[in-house]
């Protein structure tokens, strides 16, 4: 039978460190492409291309004993009560080996962690395969950090990485165990994933690293969405964490409520990432309230962002105030913002586009000789293109007042006297809903 260990596939193409790092593979031309920390995709492909029926016996035969022969032997292992992990300090291939044997043992412990605090949250425990009582968990040279994939594989974790990075050890495990939580949920056990999917599989699993380590194995998963936020939050992965994060928190009305079990739940039921997304929205909120439906939800996350609330419960609370990464280093995320100057009789014009679940900021500070003049902005879209929009009043950078004109969704215009004494600088932020789409913005004082 085959082994679950595929690192043969892509071991040429080890990273050094981390996933900030770019691989180039000469072929004919360069292909350049970004390390994925998680191998829960390429795993699951590989196996199932494993099972092409196009393939000959002796094609199969041959990939399966290049795989046996690079899965090294384990002849260390502990038990914990739903692990078993394996690890070799005598393998040929250096790479593999680790000798310091309390680094599986804490492993335990924060897999043990994991394990009951998903179990007591979510109601159900991380899938083990039919005829098994415990997840096998295997340390071994591997061409990412962690790999949970296909379902009814180990669970595995990269050796160098584990040795070199203590930092990675916490969220990573919480991460790997999540997918298996995913599969008790039925992602990739009843239902097969299809077009931008990651955005859930590997946004929630990073967003499992915050919610019980508080935690990230790299920061560029809660950065992403702040120096990139127009980046489609369907195609965003792992950088989809702060808006699971905001989704959790945001929708919180006990510190016991989670809304993620209630979108696993109805998730488990359709295999629908997108419509339970905006079913659980659409049920948590109050019938006349406008965030009660995604796009507007999506709007209410861009203003969030700006304002730094979007970590924050409906009460005040701070769940997660403190974010660390690899390194023990808080992380303080910086929004990308598009800052404009403007004095009277000043204008402003520019063409942008805006992604499907995106964001644009625009922040005009003014100058001492707009005080009394009026405020002009207007926001031309294509025709079919669907928006969002989200006023903010600053005065020296702190929030005074905001808006939400949620009855526009395509061209928008707005005055008002400027009065700098309240508020000296006006941001709108335009996000796409269903579409996006292309705009022009113009502003002018005078």
């Amino acid at each position: 039978t085959t082994k679950f260990q595929p690192e043969v596939i892509s071991r040429r193409f080890k990273p050094r460190k981390l996933p900030a790092v770019t691989l180039l593979t000469t072929v004919r031309g360069v292909v350049t492409r970004l390390f994925e920390e998680c191998g829960e995709t390429l795993y699951s492909n590989f196996y199932t291309g494993l099972g092409n029926p196009y393939l000959t016996s002796k094609q199969r035969s041959t990939i399966e004993a290049d795989i046996d022969d690079a899965t090294p032997a384990f002849e260390e292992s502990i038990e914990t009560t739903h692990f078993i992990l394996k690890w070799t300090n005598s393998s040929t291939h250096a790479p593999d080996n680790i000798a310091d044997s309390t680094i599986i043992e804490d492993t335990g412990d924060y897999l043990e962690t994991a394990w009951t605090k998903y179990n007591t949250v979510f109601g159900k425990a991380p899938y083990v395969p039919s005829g098994s009582t415990k997840i096998e968990v295997n340390f071994l040279d591997i061409a990412a950090i962690g790999v949970a994939s296909p379902p009814d594989g180990p669970i595995q974790f990269d050796s160098q990485h584990w040795v070199n990075t203590p930092g990675l050890r916490q969220p990573t495990s919480a991460h790997e165990l999540f997918h298996k939580l995913q599969y008790a949920f039925g992602y990739r056990t009843t239902h097969t994933p299809s077009g931008d999917y990651k955005w859930f599989s590997e946004g929630t699993a990073s967003w499992s690293e915050v919610f019980v380590w508080k935690r990230v194995s790299g920061d560029y998963k809660i950065k992403g969405l702040f120096e990139n936020p127009d980046l489609n939050l369907y195609s965003a992965s792992y950088r989809a964490l702060p808006f699971w994060i905001f989704f959790e928190t945001r929708q919180q009305d006990s510190p016991t409520d989670n809304p993620l079990i209630s979108f696993f739940q109805k998730y488990e039921s359709t295999g629908d990432e997108r419509a339970s997304a905006a079913e659980v929205i659409d049920e948590d909120w109050p019938a006349n309230n406008v965030y009660g439906q995604l796009d507007h939800f999506f709007a209410l996350f861009a203003r969030d962002r700006r304002l730094g609330h979007w970590r924050q419960t409906p009460t005040g609370g701070h769940p997660y105030a403190t974010i660390l990464d690899e390194d023990g280093n808080n992380i303080v995320p910086a929004l990308l913002v598009t800052e404009i100057s403007l004095g009277s009789g000043d204008s402003y014009s520019n063409g942008g586009s805006v992604s499907q679940l995106g964001s644009d900021y625009y922040r005009f500070n003014f100058e001492n000789n707009a005080q009394g003049k009026m405020l002009t902005v207007s926001v031309t879209g294509v025709p079919g293109g669907d928006y969002s929009y989200y006023l903010i009043w600053e005065k020296n950078g702190v929030w005074k007042k905001a808006s939400f004109p949620f009855g526009s969704t395509g061209s928008y215009s707005y005055t008002e006297t400027l009065d700098l004494a309240t508020a000296n600088g006006f941001m709108i932020i335009i996000s796409g809903r269903g579409t996006g789409g292309a705009y022009t913005i113009n502003t002018s004082v005078g």
